[in-house]
């Protein structure tokens, strides 16, 4: 990061601080966060196509040492296994409770206290 980059966030997270209004600064902290999310996607992607360019008559061991990182890191990074997943890879409902399949009510009572 370059000292412009790190200087600009420092005062935007300063100003997101200075919000006096609790519900304002919260909302203002997550726009900024969701702004940062985008950017960031953007970013993976474009370091991900780099090791996909770099791969060609490279082992992983060799990709990974030009970024100071283990073969590991490039290849989960290159071939989409890494942590950073888009929000679109997540399932946007919930799992089915338990038995909900076999047409069984879902148990939601609690247990006795004993």
């Amino acid at each position: 990061m370059t000292d412009a980059f790190t200087e600009s966030l420092e005062a935007k997270v300063a100003e997101v601080a200075a919000i006096e209004d609790l519900v304002q600064r919260g909302l203002a902290a997550r726009h900024v966060r969701d702004q940062l999310a985008t950017r960031d996607r953007a970013l993976h992607a474009m370091q991900q196509a780099v090791l996909q360019e770099l791969k060609p008559g490279r082992t992983w061991a060799e990709v990974g040492q030009l970024f100071g990182r283990s073969h590991s890191w490039a290849e989960a990074l290159a071939t989409g296994r890494s942590s950073k997943r888009r929000k679109t890879e997540h399932a946007s409902e919930s799992t089915a409770p338990t038995g909900a399949v076999e047409g069984r009510p879902a148990d939601t009572a609690r247990p006795s206290p004993q």
